[in-house]
């Protein structure tokens, strides 16, 4: 057992907890040495009138490790540009029994016509936070305009697909279409959340947090 002096005052100190926090200073400087490693953590949190939820974690699916790989990538060709999935949209649903999983590309009961009703409002913003970066996605639903009970709900992204007649510098031709592709889910089925009804009285407020930072 390790004591150590908090606050003019002996604390005793669970040897568990004590190396617990020197593996997470070592996964940053090990041997003297920066490791350089990125963890990517999406954080949500719901606010409905007196209703205040989270933060709970989300579960990446495909869609989110593809976006991030064009990025890197720029898989540009000579026929099309199919740009990445950017985040959107936020969508609800009402299933409680089905897990996610990585190739899962959609909510599995939304609440509206497929792939759900939207938000009255999306507003994004970034910064930096300490050792890392985010960006918040923030989604409301004015009061009334969305009800039910809630089991799922997932950020979703959007992608345009354009044609071109030679290289990628040539004029288009028409966009193929848009298209919307979920990129990470939070679900009572994984245990994220509890199920709860929407309270139509007050907004719905939904931001799910991208969270960058060096472990």
């Amino acid at each position: 057992m390790t004591w150590i002096k908090l606050f003019n005052r002996e604390v005793k100190l669970r040897p568990f907890v004590l190396s617990s926090t020197l593996r997470k200073i070592r996964g940053k400087w090990r041997d003297g040495k920066y490791t350089g490693r990125i963890v990517i953590t999406g954080i949500v949190e719901i606010t409905n009138g007196p209703k205040h939820a989270g933060p709970y974690r989300n579960h990446f699916v495909n869609n989110a490790l593809y976006a991030l790989g064009y990025i890197l990538v720029s898989n540009f060709s000579a026929t099309a540009t199919i740009c990445p999935l950017n985040p959107s949209t936020i969508y609800l649903g009402t299933n409680t029994t089905i897990a996610t999983f990585p190739n899962m590309a959609s909510l599995v009961a939304p609440i509206g016509a497929s792939p759900g009703t939207g938000p009255n409002n999306f507003a994004t913003s970034n910064g930096s936070i300490t050792n890392g970066y985010q960006i918040v996605y923030t989604a409301t639903w004015n009061a009334g305009t969305v009800s039910g009970t809630i089991g799922e709900m997932a950020l979703y992204g959007i992608y345009t697909e354009t044609y071109y007649t030679g290289t990628p510098s040539s004029s288009p031709r028409p966009n193929w279409g848009t298209h919307t592709g979920m990129l990470s889910r939070l679900s009572v089925a994984d245990g994220d959340f509890s199920a709860f009804t929407i309270n139509t009285s007050y907004p719905l407020v939904i931001a799910w947090t991208i969270q960058f930072v060096f472990a």
